[in-house]
């Protein structure tokens, strides 16, 4: 399915630096106008997410959560996490492509990446990723 290897890399997105996942309320998904999804792949990442993490699933950004009231008091951190896909590349090989991501909680808590995955025996995995930022 088309919208696997976007799944994947959502999954493994959650899955480092849990502490940012600590009691989160929702969970924001962003996806570029440069990632290649339709609103109905789209929705079923959502519908698995939601599932998976029993949590709302929402589609603002940073300043849109903080206008809608769902940062701490402070402002400066999340009550949940921002999901980004900022940028997708295809690679020359149709079984790799490559997905800028990030998981922001905080100033202090937010996590970038670029993540190449591959579709290896009947299956997207992430085959390596570079951090290019982490606070």
């Amino acid at each position: 399915m088309r919208i696997e290897p976007y799944r994947v890399a959502l999954e493994e997105l959650i899955s480092i630096d849990t502490a940012l996942n600590a009691n989160m309320e929702y969970i924001s998904l962003v996806l570029n106008e440069a990632v290649p999804i339709e609103d109905s792949e789209r929705e079923v990442i959502e519908s698995y997410l939601q599932h998976k993490y029993n949590v709302p699933i929402y589609n603002y950004t940073h300043e849109q959560l903080i206008e809608q009231k769902l940062g701490e008091q402070d402002g400066t951190r999340l009550k949940g996490i921002l999901l980004t896909m900022e940028r997708y590349k295809q690679s020359d090989d149709t079984n790799e492509m490559t997905l800028e991501v990030s998981k922001y909680r905080a100033n202090e808590g937010a996590i970038a990446l670029e993540m190449i995955l591959a579709y290896q025996e009947g299956q997207w995995e992430i085959s390596g990723y570079v951090t290019e930022r982490e606070s």
